[in-house]
């Protein structure tokens, strides 16, 4: 509309900042390793937590339809995607970032 003024203000221009240092990693917890060693269990340790409600669904490149639900450790931070595919025993759980020991 003619005349009327944006209600967002526009971002600030800051320099190019250089990369972070990444931060360092934490040791995974005994519970975090011990799901490491069994990926295709269904039940997730106590001590995650569930990101969001909805999972993400979709599809693999070869066309299976899989959902996904992220957790995250309330004592490592370790976080964990479970990948579950349509018609399938088992589930995997797969952790976002390499797990330090």
């Amino acid at each position: 509309m003619a005349g009327m003024k944006s209600a967002v203000p526009p971002l600030p221009m800051s320099p190019p900042s250089s990369p972070q240092p990444a931060a360092p990693a934490t040791p995974a917890c005994e519970r975090c390793l011990e799901l490491a060693a069994d990926p295709r269990r269904r039940e997730p340790p106590a001590c995650l937590a569930l990101r969001g409600t909805a999972p993400l669904v979709s599809q693999s490149a070869a066309g299976v339809p899989f959902s996904m639900l992220t957790f995250a450790c309330r004592d490592c931070g370790t976080v964990w995607r479970l990948y579950d595919r349509a018609n399938e025993l088992f589930v995997s759980w797969v952790p976002e970032r390499p797990l330090v020991r």
